[in-house]
């Protein structure tokens, strides 16, 4: 199945008697290319998608099916070719077009020419698209990022973080804007909505996955072209993969159980009331949207955990202590047979760990007793390494369950073999981290 997403652009027109609208929109309908246009007077601002590490642009084939045409970079040099005083900039592409001084005709290719790359242009996190600049206000965070991952970004922000589950992702929430790294560069995808409580700057809405990133623009005045808008097909996709369309399309895929009319509507409506009407959306506790608008703190986020800022040392107890939940990067299945063999039984483990330290005392003192052999100083080396590594696993086992039962992790307190559960946007009871 082929994945599009969109990419914009603009054609600015030098001289309007030849470059004109008409002109624009004929390229497109000869071409068959599927296109979202505004006319900004000087500036003809598109849009189009695109698929692959090539950016083929979709058009509609001789059947009428939707299919990838054109790669970005030999749409520009097409267009270089058939429009006249314009200068085209798409997806990072640029190129001037036919321009008459008279009697000579100059173009593109008679100037020296700048080499394009069809490879996207990436981040140093490796994702197409611009990084935003994120507000200092309200932030929400919906993606992959782990429980365990929170403490530290609580410290760093300075403020408390709230977080439930969401499906298969967390929904992290904070008063104030959360660092760029690695909290927004999650490695599935991440949803970022950063808020201006005053309302004097538009909030901030990004949608990373599959390795793009797409901002969106809440001042969208794109329509399609003309023939795009007299073609089902083509206005069917447009609708989909273009503008709003691909912004609901792409959170849905990650929450499926997303109100896809509402979330449209949220887009296209009042950016003062985003915050409350994408939570809305997403089926959000209606306190996450007050919290968006300034009104509410994220601590006081009904079933939420809250990660409070933490001095370094408790910050590593409930990092260490919702990591041995499941609540971290790490393989579930590694904490579940964890906390199976030495949190579940911790009789038997301690059983287990004095018989060791007794072998190791014993093998340790016949060790000493013929220290003048060579078997005597191996003895002793291992039956010394086996009475410390008991000691050792009994007391950070006993630190662990500590780490559990003061974060209300503990295995004791539910049934067992399951992972303690966290709270969800639906049913958890309110719980807050530790403070």
């Amino acid at each position: 199945m082929v994945t599009w997403r969109p990419v914009t652009g603009e054609i600015i027109r030098f001289d309007r008697s030849l470059a004109t609208i008409e002109s624009f929109e004929e390229y497109f309908a000869n071409h068959r290319i599927i296109a979202r246009a505004h006319d900004g007077g000087e500036s003809y601002q598109i849009e189009l998608a695109i698929t692959g590490r090539r950016r083929r642009v979709a058009c509609l084939d001789e059947e009428g099916n939707i299919a990838p045409g054109p790669s970005l970079a030999e749409l520009v040099e097409s267009m270089d070719k058939e429009l006249r005083k314009v200068q085209i900039e798409i997806g990072g592409h640029v190129a001037w077009g036919n321009i008459d001084l008279g009697e000579v005709d100059v173009t593109w290719d008679d100037v020296d020419s700048i080499e394009e790359s069809s490879e996207p242009e990436v981040d140093d996190e490796g994702i197409e698209g611009d990084y935003p600049d994120v507000l200092d206000g309200p932030m929400l965070l919906i993606s992959d990022l782990s429980f365990a991952e929170l403490p530290r970004y609580a410290a760093q922000t300075g403020s408390p973080i709230a977080a439930f589950e969401l499906g298969k992702a967390n929904v992290i929430l904070a008063d104030r804007a959360m660092p760029r790294r690695k909290a927004h560069a999650s490695p599935l995808f991440v949803i970022l909505l950063s808020m201006d409580p005053g309302g004097l700057e538009n909030p901030i809405l990004a949608v990373r996955q599959e390795g793009s990133r797409q901002v969106w623009n809440w001042d969208y005045q794109l329509e399609d072209v003309a023939w795009v808008a007299q073609n089902d097909v083509a206005k069917e996709f447009a609708h989909e993969e273009l503008g709003e369309g691909a912004f609901v399309k792409r959170v849905c895929s990650d929450l499926p159980e997303t109100d896809r009319d509402l979330l449209r509507a949220a887009l296209l409506g009042d950016p003062t009331e985003a915050g409350r009407n994408i939570s809305k959306a997403l089926h959000l506790p209606v306190e996450v949207g007050d919290c968006l608008e300034g009104l509410l703190e994220a601590r006081l986020i009904p079933g939420a955990v809250v990660f409070e800022p933490k001095p370094f040392t408790e910050r590593i107890q409930t990092t260490v202590a919702y990591e041995v939940a499941g609540h971290g990067r790490a393989t579930p299945t590694f904490w579940k047979l964890y906390r199976k063999l030495y949190l579940e039984h911790p009789l038997f483990m301690e059983a287990v760990a004095s018989a060791q330290a007794g072998l190791g005392v014993i093998l340790f003192a016949a060790g000493v007793k013929k220290w003048n052999r060579p078997s005597g100083k191996i003895l002793a080396g291992i039956g010394g390494a086996l009475a410390v590594n008991s000691g050792t696993r009994i007391l950070t086992t006993q630190w662990v369950q500590a780490a559990l039962e003061y974060e209300g992790l503990a295995p004791r307190a539910r049934s067992a073999g399951s992972a303690p559960t966290a709270p969800t946007a639906e049913t958890a009871p309110s719980v807050d981290s530790a403070e």
